[in-house]
Parts: structure tokens; C-alpha cells; sequence
């Protein structure tokens, strides 16, 4: 069982300081383009859009995860819909959608966190708290301008989350990413290691981690991706949330040891992991 990666992410990567495609290449991963139609293997690429991954993949039929595997990943309505499919519940903020040009629902509630179903980008960088019709009107409008015209609009009821430390756009969450692999909790790891290296709150206590092991297995179970990632957050008042899922080959993370371990699981292989206050087993 062989990895792979989509060279054309290596730009990206160095623009932004990801060093996830030099750990693949310590691993002895190939660049797709050497993949052959026999081959059987997993395949890391960047979020690009379906039909993009379905040509890259489309002549090699034993790597995973196949386009039909990623898809429902690729979007937060897309993954809750999976979720509920599969009769999944979970603590989590409430959700609305906002298709453009519908009504805004009757039962809104406010402050929200405004983003699109495919992402959580924001202008700027900024995280909005949105506490009125108009400020939200206006955050939609914003992001559909920053990222396509018609794009769904999700308002999330506002959480108040227990703080990680402060990166230079505010307060950092105490934010934690699961790695689900073959439908299995296998790993954590603090999601926002590369900016606040000694974040409060850690390592997670044992009930913590028992806790997110447990609701990070029911989520797998939703999906076929080899490779899923569920992001959870700790409130302020004590207890986790979940925030997202997504597909694990186009996941992010700051920890070395744990995206290693990871990726050799996926071969087949096992890389002891040892585990720190930021990151460690399942």
C-alpha cells in the first residue's frame, strides 16, 4: 500500500509554511504522476473541486479515497446531511441555511458565526460576530462577493469558547482535530499548534479524550473516506462541541509526529507515536 500526493500542491504548501508533503516524501510517498493504473494506494490532495480530483484519480482504480469517498466531505450541509443520514447526533452549534435569495428563517437567533457550506474562510482573516439582520445580510453578501456569487450560506449559533491563547486576529479556541482512519478514532492533535505553540488547557484530560474518542468513532461510521478529520472545540463553560468534518488527504496540521503516524497507518504500517500536551493517540 503505497501514498501518494498531487504535486501541484507544493506551491501552496511553501506559500504557507505547510510541511505536510515533506513528511509524505520522509515517508517515501510519490508524486500522483508516477502512480500506474495497478497500483494500490492512498492519495493526499488539496480541497480543489470534485471534477478536478475525479480526472486526477479517474485511470487509477485502486487508490482511495475515490471521488464518491470525498464528496460528502467536501462540504459542511454535505457532511451534516451524511451525519443525519446515518442517524448521528451530536452536540453542536444550531445551524441555518441560507440559500441566496430565500427568506431568512423565522427562528433565527442571534450572535452568529456567518461562512459558506465549503468554507469558514473569512474576509481578512477575521471572525465575525454577527448580532443583527443587517450585520448578517451584509456578511453574506461579503462572502458570496470573496467566494462564489450563489454560494450557500450557513449562520451558526454563536458559541463562547474556552481560550487557547491569542494569535494577532484575537482569541484562539481551545481546538482539537480528530483522525478517524478506516471508520476508527486513531489520533488528536491541537488544531492551532502554529500559532500558539504552548496553548492553554492541554494536554486534554483522560475523560476528554474518552469523550472525543467516542463521538469522533460515531462520526466515521458516516462516512467511507479512509481518512476523515472531526474538529471539536471547548466551550467556556466547560465540555466540547463539534464544529466539522472533512477529508483527511487536503487536512492541515502543525504536528509532525501525529500526521506521520497517521499516513503510515493508511500503508499499513505502524509508526510508534509517542504522544505530547498537544497531540497523541485516540
Amino acid at each position: 500500500m503505497k501514498l501518494f500526493f498531487d504535486e501541484r500542491d507544493d506551491r501552496v504548501c511553501e506559500e504557507r509554511g505547510d510541511r505536510r508533503l515533506y513528511w509524505l516524501d520522509d515517508l517515501g510517498a510519490e508524486p500522483l504522476s508516477h502512480a500506474r493504473p495497478e497500483d494500490e494506494g492512498f492519495v493526499f490532495a488539496g480541497g480543489r473541486p470534485i471534477a478536478d480530483y475525479q480526472h486526477l484519480v479517474g485511470g487509477l482504480p485502486g487508490l482511495r479515497d475515490r471521488p464518491s469517498e470525498r464528496q460528502p466531505l467536501l462540504r459542511l450541509d454535505w457532511t451534516f446531511d451524511a451525519l443525519a443520514n446515518h442517524g448521528v447526533t451530536l452536540t453542536s452549534p444550531r445551524t441555518w441555511r441560507l440559500p441566496l435569495d430565500a427568506p431568512l428563517p423565522r427562528d433565527l437567533t442571534y450572535p452568529l458565526f456567518v461562512r459558506t457550506a465549503e468554507s469558514s474562510w473569512k474576509l481578512g482573516g477575521d471572525i465575525s460576530r454577527v448580532k443583527c439582520e443587517r450585520e448578517l445580510v451584509e456578511e453574506a453578501e461579503a462572502l458570496r462577493r470573496g467566494i462564489r456569487w450563489d454560494a450557500l450560506i450557513l449562520a451558526r449559533e454563536w458559541l463562547d469558547l474556552a481560550s487557547a491563547g491569542e494569535s494577532v486576529y484575537g482569541p484562539v479556541p481551545q481546538e482539537i482535530r480528530t483522525w478517524i482512519v478506516d471508520q476508527h478514532p486513531y489520533a488528536w492533535s491541537f488544531h492551532h499548534s502554529q500559532v500558539v505553540p504552548e496553548p492553554e488547557g492541554f494536554p486534554p484530560t483522560k475523560a476528554d479524550l474518552e469523550h472525543l474518542r467516542e463521538q469522533a468513532g460515531r462520526i466515521g461510521k458516516a462516512f467511507h473516506s479512509r481518512l476523515v478529520v472531526a474538529d471539536f472545540v471547548r466551550l467556556e463553560g466547560g465540555g466540547w462541541a463539534f464544529l466539522e468534518a472533512g477529508p483527511g488527504s487536503c487536512a492541515g496540521t502543525g504536528h509532525e509526529a501525529v500526521f506521520k503516524s497517521v499516513a503510515s497507518r493508511l500503508m499499513g504500517a505502524e509508526l510508534p507515536l509517542e504522544g505530547d500536551r498537544i497531540g497523541g493517540l485516540l
